[in-house]
């Protein structure tokens, strides 16, 4: 055959061209392991299946930056900040309900979680277990959550690595670290972090379940999903972004997301009707138009943090291509959907949304490393470019936050009851055979007051109390339905309440009408955030019946 003819049959519409045939991906491939290239030599734009081909693809995509240079330094900022003065605070009034559920016996707790609270029961038995074993201390209360919001910015960095690229990743973790928000949450015993670790873990398990064909990698995250919503159940509204996750990445796979993530609904819906006909610890959340559009300062720490991580989230949205979508849902549709609901129960108060804070830190490094990658410059300096303008973008997000960190460090915080001093007041001023009672919101007064109580062998008595909070399986116990039969032989009653515009707000009618009558209001002192004892003194019985002359 001539040369012309070899030509020629080259052009031949019978002949395959090269470049689609499936090519080996490099000399140690594993059985079946090809992939289809276009005629540009590049992968095309659908991922090729099978685990082995994406990792590899992964790996070479993020050259230099491996999981543990991208995760350790955020964790380590995490760690730095949150365990700073992490007791130098008194336990606030909702950590007061974390050490009381946690104090119990497993009996207690039971009464307590059929009563109240039972979608925060795997918190409180994960806290009864750890206080068991290292006391109920301010410090010992919060490392829980201190460790966990330093594992979130851990999984925030690889999420980022997974999502984007190894610098956008190792941005997002730092920027997610230096926040007050990361610090804030991090230093309070309560389940937020643990719900924004849960959050984030199970988008990373959505990934690897996603980029493996084995059916067992769906059970990771499915356990994700499951202990999101009982962490706390809100947080189960990111189940959407998990949505357009799977269609932006293996869309084929959107009949088995739906499949697994089914599992989980289940025992959640059955913890959610057994919390519909229960009492429940009120947010005190916002109800007005004002409270939505107050959120980003409040959740954030500063209308300054707001602004700056706000403008990187928006360039997030610009540079994040389809990434950034489920991150924008991830962010912006929980708050939206529970304030749309408040009608049925009103939940919209910051604390409530700590978990949607990763999806911000990811959008604001998407956006200064994706801004780094139009700069120009020479491809290889991309990665780079990335990681400086992104610790830029990071340092400056630290330097606005600055100013908020004073506040909560302050004890107590601006605006919150003092507890501890109004506690040691009071008790080097009762005397034996003196008893105490409650006003206003009694379940924070009662376990707060108890709180600092714990260790302390002589306290005056509740007089209004015929059952204990603990055989009650409550936070406040049985009040008295017979005043003058609880306060036989009582002399003085010493009065606290965090309402002292309504001091006996909270009481029965019986109770706050026979503390008017049968004792007289003597000395008060008033503590920082609104908190007020009062002793009353018992009225003599001439001085209630004068002789008729």
């Amino acid at each position: 055959m001539s040369e012309r003819e070899v030509l020629d049959s080259l052009d031949s519409p019978d002949t395959i061209p090269i470049s689609i045939i499936p090519q080996p991906r490099n000399a140690h491939h594993s059985d079946g392991d090809w992939e289809v290239r276009s005629d540009d030599g590049e992968g095309g734009d659908r991922p090729p299946a099978g685990g082995g081909r994406r990792r590899r693809r992964e790996a070479a995509a993020r050259p230099g930056m491996g999981r543990a240079v991208v995760m350790l330094p955020p964790v380590a900022a995490t760690l730095a900040a949150g365990a700073y003065r992490l007791g130098g605070q008194q336990v606030r009034e909702d950590e007061s309900a974390t050490w009381w559920a946690a104090h119990l016996s497993w009996t207690d707790l039971g009464r307590l979680l059929d009563n109240t609270d039972v979608v925060l029961a795997p918190y409180y038995v994960l806290m009864h277990l750890w206080v068991s074993l290292v006391g109920g201390s301010a410090t010992m209360l919060r490392l829980p959550s201190v460790l966990a919001m330093a594992a979130t910015a851990g999984l925030v960095a690889l999420l980022g690595r997974r999502m984007f690229d190894a610098p956008t990743g190792l941005v997002a973790g730092l920027v997610f670290a230096v926040l007050p928000v990361t610090t804030r949450y991090a230093q309070e015993a309560r389940p937020f972090a643990l719900a924004a670790l849960s959050v984030v873990a199970g988008a990373l398990l959505l990934y690897r379940a996603l980029d493996h064909e084995e059916a067992d990698r769906w059970g990771g995250y499915a356990f994700g999903m499951l202990l999101t919503g009982m962490f706390h159940p809100v947080a189960a509204a990111v189940v959407v972004a998990y949505l357009l996750i799977t269609l932006a990445t293996e869309r084929q796979r959107t009949g088995a997301w739906f499949a697994v993530t089914l599992v989980p609904v289940a025992p959640l819906f059955a913890v959610l009707m057994l919390a519909r006909g229960q009492n429940h610890q009120d947010p005190q959340g916002g109800s007005d138009v004002h409270a939505l559009l107050q959120l980003p300062q409040d959740l954030l720490g500063s209308q300054h943090v707001a602004l700056a991580l706000g403008g990187l989230a928006l360039l997030g949205l610009l540079f994040g291509r389809r990434n950034g979508v489920p991150l924008l849902v991830w962010a912006v549709l929980p708050p939206l959907a529970v304030f749309g609901l408040r009608s049925y129960g009103n939940l919209f108060t910051p604390s409530y949304f700590v978990f949607t804070v990763p999806a911000l830190a990811l959008l604001a490094a998407a956006g200064a490393c994706g801004l780094a990658r139009v700069l120009p410059g020479k491809a290889r300096g991309v990665p780079t470019r990335q990681v400086l303008l992104g610790m830029i973008a990071a340092i400056g997000v630290a330097v606005v936050s600055l100013p908020v960190f004073p506040d909560l460090r302050t004890d107590p915080q601006p605006g919150r009851p003092d507890y501890e001093a109004a506690a040691a007041w009071l008790r080097h001023e009762a005397k034996a055979g003196d008893g105490v009672v409650y006003g206003g919101e009694l379940d924070k007064v009662m376990r707060a007051t108890a709180y600092q109580w714990r260790d302390v062998g002589r306290v005056p008595a509740q007089v209004y109390v015929t059952l204990s909070p603990q055989r009650d399986g409550t936070y406040t116990g049985r009040p008295c339905s017979a005043p003058v039969v609880c306060t036989k032989g009582v002399g003085r009653i010493w009065l606290v309440t965090n309402t002292p515009r309504t001091p006996f707000a909270g009481m029965t009618q019986d109770e706050g009408k026979f503390l008017q009558t049968d004792y007289a209001a003597g000395g008060s002192k008033d503590f920082t955030g609104g908190l007020r004892v009062t002793l009353f003194n018992r009225v003599p019985e001439k001085a209630k019946n004068p002789a008729k002359g």
